[in-house]
């Protein structure tokens, strides 16, 4: 059993149906709030101190819930969609909730995430995701490499974004299925995941600052690459 927290995460649990949600664990003037989403899930009203101590943090908005394990959707999920997000070795929770978000918002993207040095669908990327998560395929696997063969029999394009690549994105020609291969917050994409990639390429800016964080680099990306070529066509 996890648990998760936060208004919009708890929400989105009961409407995605896709866990079991054993038990709802509120503030008192939360209760009106989530009882009528709730159905027949058990609701415990509990002091903010308790609250506190079981989310080990405060930011859970007053809402607690008791689920099952997150859902993993199987890489052949990903096979079937347009866009796909690949996160090479991507750690902080907030930046992959964040894109988790931005991804499911803008593209309905499913998303593969490695088994190691990565950030796993814990309750803090759930909040930062503002239950998208609880809607997206996500998908781990032992071997991003391996994953992107996979995709490239599949029809997909890997673009992987690296300040330093010659290629701007803007340049980019429009592909049929695209998936967006973002690194690491220190590292970027890994010089044998590069190899991976059919195109490698920046976001230019016009600033002295060259450096975006990778949510705001996967917004930007999906965006350029997927929601405007979409919207003009």
């Amino acid at each position: 059993m996890e648990i998760i927290y936060g208004k919009n995460p708890v929400f989105e649990a009961l409407s995605a149906g896709r866990r079991t949600v054993y038990e709802i664990l509120v503030a008192r003037q939360n209760y009106d709030e989530i009882a009528g989403a709730a159905r027949k899930t058990p609701i415990q009203t509990l002091s903010k101190k308790e609250l506190d101590a079981m989310a080990k943090t405060t930011f859970h908005q007053g809402i607690i819930a008791k689920v099952s394990p997150y859902p993993y959707a199987p890489l052949a999920d990903i096979l079937e969609k347009k866009v796909a997000v690949l996160l090479d070795s991507i750690e902080d929770p907030q930046n992959t909730g964040s894109i988790i978000r931005t991804a499911y918002a803008l593209a309905e993207a499913g998303i593969i995430i490695p088994e190691d040095r990565a950030a796993h669908i814990t309750p803090a990327v759930v909040k930062a995701s503002a239950g998208a998560a609880e809607h997206a395929s996500v998908v781990r696997v032992k071997n991003l490499r391996m994953s992107c063969k996979e995709l490239k029999k599949a029809g997909f394009w890997i673009i992987g974004l690296e300040a330093e690549a010659s290629m701007s994105i803007t340049e980019v020609p429009s592909y049929d299925k695209i998936a967006l291969l973002l690194g690491g917050e220190d590292i970027g994409v890994r010089s044998g995941l590069m190899k991976e990639a059919d195109l490698m390429a920046h976001i230019p800016m016009k600033g002295s600052f060259n450096s975006l964080n990778v949510s705001q680099s996967a917004a930007i990306g999906l965006y350029e690459l997927v929601v405007r070529r979409s919207a003009s066509s």
